[in-house]
């Protein structure tokens, strides 16, 4: 099965923040799943999800401007790389180091409940996070090394791709030690699905008229099961044929959490999250040869359209998927029968300051996720709505080391049922191709639940009993 680098990329970009649980809903006591912020926070009632559509989200986080990587041109469009999109203009949108990341979680299953004097839940959850990096003289090199006025010698490294793909299986439970303090656990079994960590960590080229000497260092692990490598005739890595889905390895984690409520209107609380591991039991890993190979340039790069006037997106895209796969040759090492890879741990921290007896609250949330690729950094600020038991609300503006967005979440509670549906990145403006301007960076968060049994320590006072007898 071969892979189409540029292909994947740009539909990874044009179809997909960080996705999770919404940050919006991390000072409404009414969403379901802010727990996962924060193991320390308790609702205000109990629940039991929608099969699947209990809390779906899906995302990507960038800081690549899309409208710098697809053209309009007629009715179609073409990529940066087209001969009639001005490398200045293609070039001069690019950061230096470029990243892009996508998420998505689903929730198969959900409950929460009160008990042993605080809240308990269990969750059964689907985890996908992919995440590239691209410096910005590969794209120099792809787009000006072409021509007859570009360089004769390129060096850069630092392209990297990962993907985790696992199954999460967690247990919380927020506990109450006295009228101020809460603390919070939730203790995570993960079943890997697959994981792929691909990075060259130098490549080095030297054009000639004829011929291009290539020499890269670096290193490709794929752990699924079922998976076999495909070779050509030189014995480097073509591809992979994927049979028998399986179990790709196992792994645990921990969530802790902790609320202090310093005035009466004032909340302070911190979460570190994904605190774990998974250990891959099936590897298969390759690596480049030593020495340099020769290549005779790319042949579709950026071509023109066909002599009946066709340059489908597909087709262009294809080609440029074509060509890139002899940059990178990787050849079948011998690897460690197993490897472990860590979760992409996230540190939040955050203060809510309520008035008009909390119909009405600001929240400052500071959030960290760490990661082997790069390191994330929000600040959100949120104002909450509680006009009524069955309905809340945020909005919410955020800066963070990707560029600064705003979001709103809705939630409703009527009797019986539980519905949300929001963003914390919003996009706001498009060409007329639907392609988003600015950076593609956005998520989308909504779910389906059931009420059930309300906060015990709620019962005698009149703060927004969720179902009506409790």
């Amino acid at each position: 099965m071969k892979k189409k680098i540029i292909a994947f990329i740009l539909c990874l970009i044009s179809f997909s923040g960080m996705a999770q649980t919404l940050r919006s809903s991390y000072f409404l006591e009414r969403m379901p799943y802010r727990y996962r912020l924060n193991p320390a926070l308790i609702n205000d009632y109990g629940y039991f999800s929608f099969p699947v559509l209990g809390n779906v989200a899906i995302g990507v986080n960038s800081n690549m401007a899309l409208s710098k990587f697809l053209y309009p041109r007629g009715n179609e469009l073409v990529t940066g790389l087209h001969p009639s999109i001005p490398a200045d203009e293609f070039l001069g949108g690019l950061k230096n180091k470029n990243n892009l990341d996508l998420d998505i979680d689903m929730t198969l299953l959900s409950f929460g409940f009160f008990a042993f004097n605080g809240f308990n839940t269990f969750d059964i959850s689907l985890k996908s996070q992919t995440s590239i990096y691209l410096p910005k003289d590969l794209f120099t090199f792809l787009k000006t090394g072409q021509g007859d006025g570009g360089p004769a010698e390129y060096d850069f490294g630092n392209i990297a791709a990962q993907s985790n793909n696992y199954v999460e299986l967690a247990l919380g439970h927020a506990h109450r030690l006295n009228e101020r303090l809460t603390i919070g656990a939730r203790l995570k079994v993960l079943v890997g699905a697959g994981n792929i960590d691909a990075r060259i960590d130098r490549m080095q080229i030297t054009m000639s008229d004829d011929i291009w000497k290539i020499r890269s260092y670096g290193y490709a692990n794929l752990s699924v099961a079922g998976v076999t490598l495909e070779k050509d005739e030189n014995g480097d890595i073509s591809g992979f044929e994927y049979d028998t889905p399986g179990i790709a390895g196992f792994g645990g984690a921990v969530d802790l959490g902790a609320t202090y409520k310093l005035m009466d209107n004032l909340t302070l609380s911190m979460a570190l999250t994904d605190l774990g591991f998974i250990k891959w039991n099936e590897n298969l890993r390759g690596v480049t040869p030593e020495g340099a190979f020769d290549f005779d340039g790319f042949k579709h790069l950026g071509a023109e359209d066909d002599e009946n006037g066709n340059n489908a997106f597909d087709d262009e895209t294809d080609k440029i998927g074509d060509d890139l796969e002899a940059l990178a040759k990787f050849k079948e090492d011998k690897a460690p029968s197993s490897r472990s890879t860590m979760l992409r741990t996230t540190l939040n921290i955050g203060a809510e300051y309520g008035i008009l007896n909390n119909k009405i609250s600001f929240g400052l949330l500071s959030s960290t996720r760490f990661s082997s690729i790069k390191t994330r950094t929000e600040l959100m600020a949120t104002a909450n709505f509680r006009p009524a038991k069955w309905f809340m609300a945020a909005i919410n503006g955020s800066v963070s080391n990707t560029g600064s967005s705003w979001g709103a979440l809705i939630n409703l509670c009527p009797r019986g049922i539980n519905f949300f549906v929001g963003t914390d990145y919003v996009v706001s403006k498009f060409t007329p191709q639907y392609v988003p301007v600015n950076r593609p960076k956005l998520n989308l968060n909504f779910g389906i639940n059931f009420p059930l049994g309300g906060d015990p320590k709620l019962k005698n006072k009149t703060v927004y009993n969720p179902v009506p007898g409790y």
